[in-house]
C-alpha cells in the first residue's frame, strides 16, 4: 500500500510540471489514484507447477485491479450522470462488474483451495 501512495505522488509531481495544471477535478482525482493503484500492483509471474500460495497471490491481485476499477468506473459514472437527463444513464453494470470480480477471484482462490488439499494429502 504504501508503495502506491509513493507511485500516486510521483504521478501527481509529473503531472504537476510544466504547464500549470488545470483544476483538479473529482474524475481527473479518480484517474490519477486508479493509474497510480495499478502502477503499484504488478503481477507475479506464476511458474508451472504452482503453489497454493501463487494463486493466492493472484487472487489479491486481481481484487486490487477491480477494486481500483470500481472506483474508478463509479466516479465516472456519477460525474457522467450529473451531465445527462436523469435515467438515461443504466447504473447497473456496476453491479455486474462487481459479480465479475468476484467470480474470477473466487475461480482461482477455490483452484487455489484445491491446490492446498492435494498438497496436504500428498507425502514428499
Amino acid at each position: 500500500m504504501a508503495q502506491a501512495e509513493r507511485i500516486a505522488t510521483a504521478i501527481r509531481e509529473l503531472m504537476s510540471r510544466g504547464r500549470p495544471p488545470k483544476s483538479t477535478t473529482p474524475v481527473r482525482q479518480a484517474h490519477t489514484e486508479c493509474i497510480a493503484a495499478l502502477a503499484g500492483n504488478i503481477p507475479h509471474r506464476i511458474y508451472a507447477g504452482a503453489n497454493a500460495d501463487d494463486l493466492d497471490g493472484r487472487a489479491d491481485h486481481l481484487e486490487k485491479v477491480f477494486a481500483a476499477l470500481h472506483a474508478y468506473l463509479a466516479v465516472i459514472i456519477a460525474d457522467t450522470a450529473q451531465n445527462i437527463p436523469r435515467g438515461v444513464l443504466d447504473r447497473g453494470y456496476l453491479d455486474n462488474l462487481q459479480d465479475l470480480s468476484a467470480d474470477a477471484v473466487g475461480v482461482i482462490r477455490t483452484a487455489a483451495e484445491e491446490v492446498r488439499e492435494g498438497e496436504i494429502g500428498r507425502v514428499p
